[in-house]
């Protein structure tokens, strides 16, 4: 196989394993995580006026070379005075933005670390595809609310 066929492969095989992940996630219920916002300050529950976004497989590679995925859990705050409902019904036209700016910005991964994310990077990445889904004035906080590596770290 040539290295594009084998970054294709490894690019659906990324998209299929979000997509799972994000369906078992969704079957186990709502969970009571602790989430770090960008501010830097520590939140308890879920908002009412949030669309999550579990599991976006961002890949690691080095010198052309696929060495690991890091799976990061998102949470988007909708800001008040736009309309939640219409604004959810967007969510496939996010996840879609937010999967496609997962695999167009090496940048996110940490340089020196295949298991570790670059967190303000990925806040800038998802914070600008979240608005080309959503729209600016729907955009409020963006929060990292987890980030695995396939490699077997949860970080």
């Amino acid at each position: 196989m040539t290295k594009k066929a084998l970054y294709i492969r490894a690019i659906a095989a990324a998209m299929i394993a979000s997509t799972l992940l994000a369906g078992l996630a969704n079957a186990s219920g709502p969970a009571k995580e602790k989430a770090k916002s960008e501010e830097g300050g520590e939140g308890e529950q879920l908002s009412s006026r949030s669309m999550d976004a579990p599991y976006l497989a961002v890949p690691v590679v080095r010198d052309g070379v696929l060495v690991n995925y890091l799976f990061v859990s998102i949470r988007i705050e909708i800001a008040q005075g736009v309309d939640l409902w219409q604004t959810r019904e967007r969510a496939h036209f996010l996840r879609d933005a937010l999967v496609r700016a997962s695999h167009a910005h090496p940048d996110m991964v940490d340089p020196q670390n295949n298991n570790a994310l670059n967190e303000a990077r990925a806040i800038q990445v998802y914070r600008a595809a979240a608005v080309q889904a959503l729209g600016e004035r729907a955009v409020g906080g963006i929060t990292i609310v987890a980030t695995y590596s396939s490699q077997g770290s949860g970080i």
